[in-house]
């Protein structure tokens, strides 16, 4: 099935790293992992090559953060591009936010943007359900304690609110 066409990038650091980042309130694999299972399902709909959909969607939201919504997708081909990929899986991957980012302009981009949008709303309910159970929010502070960018973010949050606290009342500590 799709685990023997992404087989080398499941082992992969950069991938595997994924398993603790936050992404939606849940793993970012996870989210990366249900995208390569709907992209597999639904290339054959697009008459798309599996092998480039499913490749592209286990890639897709690498280093999402360093970009916004509309841009992460050029900042993940990219590392599709330096990972050795082939063309075709960067450009399924540059196109997959539309229509906040370009359209796509392959069949493979096409099955891409498809399964992350059933993704996402799949990844919402799944959150929006655990919120009843506590489920959800055991998980998310549960990333929170093992993403390096969620735990530096915070930090830089608490030095602001410090220092913000410090220019109120100066460093004497008087208001």
């Amino acid at each position: 099935m799709y685990q023997t066409l992404i087989e080398d990038l499941l082992s992969h650091p950069r991938v595997m790293e994924t398993q603790h980042h936050m992404h939606h309130s849940i793993p970012k694999h996870d989210h990366m992992m249900r995208v390569v299972r709907y992209s597999y399902r639904i290339a054959h709909l697009f008459r798309a090559d599996r092998r480039i959909c499913v490749r592209a969607a286990i890639l897709h939201d690498i280093d999402s953060r360093m970009g916004t919504l509309a841009t992460h997708g050029a900042i993940a081909a990219e590392v599709a591009l330096t990972l050795g990929e082939p063309r075709e899986v960067s450009q399924a991957i540059i196109s997959h936010m539309y229509p906040l980012g370009p359209r796509p302009t392959t069949r493979e981009g096409w099955v891409l943007a498809v399964a992350d949008k059933i993704a996402s709303f799949t990844d919402m309910t799944a959150f929006a359900g655990g919120l009843i159970t506590g489920h959800s929010l055991r998980v998310r502070r549960s990333l929170c304690d093992t993403d390096p960018f969620y735990t530096k973010r915070q930090r830089r949050r608490r030095i602001s609110r410090l220092w913000r606290s410090i220019g109120r009342r100066g460093l004497s500590g008087q208001a």
